[in-house]
């Protein structure tokens, strides 16, 4: 079986990259004999910090170690971090050791520069960026892209987006409860997310005597929560908002089930994104068959799609009358919350499977496809 590898810088200590990465390799090692490898930041002085600003100098990598552990590779998969001069010459020794293996970068967000340079103490790297970034072509072969570009930095892609393990996920259990719809939101809050819109919502939904309650469960933690918090208690809505640390497996799968309503993000418009997203948490909650409310479209879903309310992208309240005529459209389709599940989940199976997703990455490794730019 040919050799391949999977290289992350630090990817592990993010729970959300971890999960893609363990995924990413199950999908890997059905056709190759995969390795895992870290590249890891060495402890530097602040002298050495300061050094590494500098155009021409680095963040101090373990690529030595990295170089050592590779053994006759088909081919490497690696997830895009910052270049510079190391990490090019890290990418130019691979070729020159091994000029046949195929090295493909994943790309998870372009463009990527106002996410990861906006801040005026990134502006050392994008330097560095804009100086090496185009010498990339040299060594690698692919880029994977979640995009719609054919060519990233002179280097041809593969266009695809994020999967998951739809066999891996639980459906859905649960009883509808009368007159009631309980929102859930998992994620690291961060300021993309923009929950406010949802606080502020139910704020505004509950000035009025209402038929039906709107519950929301927010869940994980991250900068935003304070926040939050400091919202709901403003509002008074402490009988209507719940929070919950970091949950996972069984304990997850629980909350999931008292939930009706799925939440991605609401505040893309912060970063300045104006496009369909593709979040792995929207994945997930597709594959659990759980109806999802979002602030913009869904790359895997049509517009008008049963199971997805898809608000505006800016700072309004989310209406929440139109969230439970939303609620109440899929309950008259579905006496369970099971028998929506099945069918979220056959609807969208086949879209967000990462066996399917992976299959053009697989198929350029193993040049079981010819290609006309080969």
């Amino acid at each position: 079986m040919k050799k391949g590898y999977y290289i992350h810088f630090e990817g592990r200590s993010s729970v959300g990259v971890s999960k893609k990465i363990d995924m990413q390799m199950e999908e890997f090692s059905k056709y190759f004999e995969m390795k895992e490898i870290e590249i890891r930041a060495t402890k530097r002085n602040m002298l050495q910090r300061i050094i590494g600003l500098f155009p021409s100098a680095s963040i101090k990598r373990s690529y030595e170690e990295a170089l050592r552990e590779l053994d006759d590779p088909c081919f490497i998969y690696a997830r895009r971090s910052v270049a510079d001069h190391d990490y090019l010459y890290f990418w130019r020794q691979v070729k020159e050791y091994f000029p046949n293996c195929k090295v493909v970068i994943e790309i998870f967000t372009y463009p990527y520069d106002k996410d990861d340079f906006a801040k005026w103490n990134a502006w050392p790297f994008y330097i560095k960026e804009r100086i090496y970034r185009p010498k990339l072509k040299k060594y690698v072969d692919r880029f994977v892209t979640y995009s719609a570009d054919d060519m990233i930095f002179g280097i041809p892609t593969i266009r695809t987006t994020n999967g998951i393990n739809v066999n891996a996920m639980r459906l859905v259990d649960g009883e509808y409860k009368e007159k009631l719809v309980t929102l859930i939101g998992v994620a690291y809050m961060q300021r993309q997310h923009a929950y406010e819109r949802i606080i502020e919502g139910l704020s505004r939904y509950y000035q009025k005597k209402r038929e039906y309650r709107v519950r929301l469960m927010l869940v994980g933690d991250g900068p935003e929560k304070k926040k939050y918090e400091k919202l709901t208690r403003k509002y008074d809505l402490e009988e209507y908002v719940d929070f919950y640390p970091v949950t996972s497996g069984e304990e997850l799968d629980k909350l999931y089930d008292q939930a009706d309503i799925a939440l991605a993000a609401f505040g893309m418009y912060k970063v300045g994104y104006s496009e369909a997203v593709g979040a792995l948490k929207t994945r997930e909650c597709l594959a659990k068959g759980v109806p999802i409310i979002s602030g913009s479209p869904i790359d895997v879903l049509e517009k008008d799609f049963p199971y997805a309310l898809i608000c505006s992208n800016d700072a309004s309240a989310v209406d929440m009358e139109k969230v439970v005529s939303f609620f109440d459209s899929i309950r008259k389709r579905h006496m369970t919350k099971k028998d929506a599940a099945q069918t979220i989940r056959k609807l969208t199976e086949q879209r967000i499977s990462n066996e399917h997703l992976m299959k053009p990455i697989i198929e350029y490794v193993m040049d079981e496809r010819k290609r006309e730019d080969a």
